[in-house]
């Protein structure tokens, strides 16, 4: 059943214009993706609303009508997406697996929006698909609180430890840097490219270089751990008292 959706969905993609599928008959879409016999609910003597409309069923494509609807705006678009993968229909195929995985995973429906941002930006300029998908994971990670934070604040931010910001670094979007008063803390380039890409991809961003591959992120400043060698260093370099006469002390 799910490589029928897919496949469905993806012909849908490359051959449809979605505008045409606005309010009920969005419904007509769903028809055509969940069965590969458009008419196999009306022949069974089922209204297609009934069939689907269960939990968690109607959650998902409430989803994917929100995120389709906000990722393509014209036909254009769409053969864009086509356009990524070359015509590889094995590759698009798995992309589109990886996206109906991703949208089933999203809880809120302002994540779908920043999804359908992220997409749009990934067939609208020249990002990788690995950074995408990396994106598209921290949507999924990070609550809408969070994501909210980090499309309120500058590129320049810079603060102090707090509960939100040692939360986003444990993720990755923050990275630790040093100032006159001690350790701060500034978005790291997957941060930045979060912000860019997708949580602020709709603001004119034209005075940030735009991050999109892999290839263009710096390294987050982690702490390497103390190893033995560094312990025995330490331990041999300390001053060590014996047999101390306290009477003294």
């Amino acid at each position: 059943m799910l490589e029928n959706q897919i496949s469905t969905l993806r012909r849908i993609l490359s051959d449809e214009d979605l505008q045409h599928y606005a309010g009920d008959c969005f419904w007509n879409l769903i028809q055509m993706v969940t069965f590969s016999d458009p008419f196999a609910g009306i022949a069974a003597g089922k209204d297609m609303k009934e069939l689907i409309f269960h939990i968690p069923t109607i959650l998902f494509w409430d989803k994917m009508k929100r995120y389709l609807s906000g990722t393509f705006s014209c036909f254009d678009d769409q053969a864009k997406m086509t356009e990524k993968f070359n015509k590889d229909s094995n590759k698009y195929n798995d992309f589109v697996k990886k996206q109906i995985h991703l949208i089933n995973e999203i809880d809120d429906d302002k994540k779908v929006d920043y999804f359908a941002s992220l997409t749009r930006c990934f067939l609208l300029t020249a990002m990788d698909e690995t950074l995408f998908f990396k994106l598209s994971k921290f949507l999924i990670t990070c609550t809408p609180e969070e994501l909210q934070f980090i499309a309120d604040i500058d590129f320049e931010y810079c603060g102090k430890n707090s509960a939100i910001i040692s939360s986003l670094y444990q993720y990755g979007l923050f990275t630790q840097a040093e100032d006159q008063s001690g350790a701060i803390y500034i978005l790291s380039d997957f941060g930045k490219a979060l912000k860019q890409n997708s949580l602020n991809f709709d603001t004119d961003l034209s005075h940030i270089k735009r991050i999109v591959s892999y290839e263009e992120i710096t390294p987050l400043n982690i702490a390497e751990p103390m190893t033995k060698e560094d312990m025995d260093t330490i331990l041999t370099g300390s001053e060590i008292v014996h047999n101390c006469d306290f009477s003294n002390c």
